[in-house]
């Protein structure tokens, strides 16, 4: 989802541990898969800086939701 020219949101995979803590963030499930074959998962929402390639900072590593990830865009990012 393209929030601006310079940022979008974007769907991720996050490794599920037992007692609800989460791992690493993965942008690719063929490589979340190879790396965890037998991993839990669930799907998050980062903002994506299209310039640089990273999350910008001061945005969270990852959002439960997509509506989040645009607070969190709106709150560090747009100064709306």
């Amino acid at each position: 989802m393209k929030l601006d020219d310079r940022y979008v949101v974007n769907v991720v995979i996050i490794e599920g541990f037992e007692g609800g803590l989460t791992g690493d963030c993965y942008d690719d499930f063929s490589k979340f898969k190879k790396e965890h074959p037998y991993s839990t998962y669930r799907f998050g929402f980062i903002v994506y800086d299209t310039k640089t390639g990273f999350i910008p900072d001061g945005c969270n590593d990852w959002n439960d939701s997509p509506e989040e990830a645009i607070f969190d865009y709106f709150d560090n990012i747009s100064g709306v």
